[in-house]
Formats: structure tokens, sequence, C-alpha cells
């Protein structure tokens, strides 16, 4: 009986792995299928999304809006995005940033008041 119990645990602890469900989205651990992300700064709520490479998934584009009403709390947004994509994929935060948040707003490519953004995970 106690085995069954045990097995039964086990079966239930491992029935859920794969994906967690967060006020933040959800993620697909080891996957890098990253959603659609809120994040507050200063008072102002913004929306930013990491979007994998299909060929290489370390490479990725993060799209933060709205930009108008506070550039660098977007800028501060999309890089929070992008270490939650790179902790949560690779085991690791660190960021070689092509176009990043430490880019003059006026060489970021912004249409639709929507900033886009590229970097690669650089943790092993």
């Amino acid at each position: 009986m106690t085995r069954l119990v045990i097995l039964g645990m086990l079966v239930l602890s491992v029935a859920a792995c794969g994906r967690v469900s967060s006020g933040l989205g959800r993620i697909g651990l080891g996957s890098g299928a990253v959603e659609r992300t809120s994040v507050e700064v200063e008072g102002q709520r913004f929306k930013a999304r990491a979007n994998p490479d299909r060929a290489d998934p370390r490479n990725f584009s993060v799209t933060v809006t709205p930009v108008a009403v506070n550039p660098q709390g977007a800028m501060d947004s999309a890089r929070y995005q992008a270490t939650r994509y790179c902790l949560l994929t690779y085991g690791g935060s660190d960021t070689d940033w092509t176009v990043g948040p430490e880019t003059p707003i006026s060489e970021l490519s912004i249409a639709d008041d929507t900033a886009t953004l590229s970097g690669r995970c650089t943790q092993r």
C-alpha cells in the first residue's frame, strides 16, 4: 500500500512538469516558450515578449510597448524579459546584445510605439 501511495505521488508530481503557469504568463521550461509579460516600471505597465530565433534559440528578439510614454522604462522592461528568457531557458542571465537597452532610442527600430531589441543568451 505504501508503495502504491508513493508511486501515485511520483506520477502526479511528474505530470505537472513541462509547463508552469504564473501571473507573468506561461513558461515551457527548457523550451524557451515565453509568452508576453506585463512589467511595471515606475508605475507604468509595459508589455514585453521574447521571441526566440527558430534556427538558433539562443538568439532572440524582444518587443516592448509602449515606448513613447517612458523610453527608459520600456528598455528596462525589455532587459527584464530577456533576462527572464535566458535564465529560464539556459540557466543563466548573461546576454550579448546586438541592439539592446543601452542603444540610443533614436537608433532603435520603433514602429507603432513598439521597440524591437535583439540579443543572444551566452550561458552554456
